[in-house]
């Protein structure tokens, strides 16, 4: 089953929600910010790369611009530029105290986009994966986050970094869920706050049915994480149906179009193993696919 959104008649090759104009101005206005922040620059279909090596994905970019007017596209693009290099740049983490820094790390699920596989591969090579999605440390600043280098990590100790990370996280607890329904009786639980550490619960499902007071069934639950700062679940039992999917995809994908600081588009289902998605992309739309173990929803 595939769900539909409209596209472009003439869309981007690379990125669908773009016309294939809109791409190409996009393209361009990222060369000639990079260029007047004086970087020589390599301008791809996904990607820009600089001739330091450092590589930034256009992913989230493509996705912000639609919401704006075009004429609003080149200061969008040099905030979003000014933002990366400066990250890319020296850390705040560099010369401080393990135990100060750890004092206010927690675990962060963030954008694919946000560190390319070069930056993962060279910075980054204690993250974990979570259905695709880099879990990372990030210090929690009074006005940025800055994410752990490996050398920050290595400096406290990926162990004791790790669990400082996690109880941190924990500590600070879940929103508070509200339950949505729709007409054609599906219904989740949602969960939106100020916290842009909201969607990293999807990392740790057991954690959060506790924190929840919330208790699986035989086939566990279903999670979506549209932005950073959201996180929804829906709790399968005897009644789950296609209409519980439909519906929280649908909302999600919304919530993922609309939202700041978004994440994922996609449905993960948790059954006490990895969290795995189990929706994909087929050709520029979202599509089901489910796992042998839940086939039997889609005649419910």
């Amino acid at each position: 089953m595939a769900f539909f959104r409209r596209k472009p008649k003439d869309p981007d090759a690379t990125f669908p929600q773009l016309g294939r104009l809109q791409g190409e101005a996009m393209r361009s206005i990222c060369a000639d910010v990079l260029t007047g922040m004086g970087h020589s620059v390599e301008v791809a279909g996904d990607h820009v790369m600089l001739s330091d090596g450092r590589m930034f994905g256009l992913e989230t970019v493509a996705r912000t611009l639609p919401k704006a007017p075009e004429r609003e596209w080149q200061p969008m693009i040099e905030d979003y530029f000014t933002r990366m290099t400066a990250k890319a740049g020296r850390s705040i983490l560099d010369a401080m105290d393990a135990g100060e820094m750890l004092a206010r790390t927690r675990a962060k699920i963030i954008d694919p986009a946000t560190v390319s596989k070069e930056d993962a591969e060279r910075h980054y090579n204690y993250a974990q994966w979570v259905g695709a999605l880099p879990l990372v440390m990030a210090y929690d600043g009074e006005e940025t986050i800055n994410y752990l280098r490996d050398d920050h990590v290595q400096r406290a100790g990926e162990d004791l970094a790790w669990e400082a990370a996690r109880s941190n996280l924990f500590a600070e607890g879940t929103g508070a869920p509200q339950q949505a329904t729709d007409g054609d009786g599906g219904s989740f639980l949602g969960i939106m706050s100020e916290s842009i550490f909201q969607s990293t619960w999807l990392a740790f499902p057991a954690e959060l049915l506790d924190a929840l007071k919330l208790t699986a069934g035989p086939l566990g639950i279903f999670m979506t994480v549209p932005s950073a700062s959201a996180l929804n679940l829906h709790v399968i039992n005897d009644d789950t149906g296609v209409a519980d999917l439909l519906f929280m995809a649908r909302v999600t994908r919304a919530q993922y179009d609309d939202m700041p600081h978004p994440l994922s588009p996609h449905v993960y289902w948790w059954n006490g193993g990895p969290v795995q998605p189990i929706t994909g992309i087929a050709d520029g739309e979202l599509a089901m696919m489910l796992p042998d173990e839940l086939e039997h929803l889609a005649t419910k």
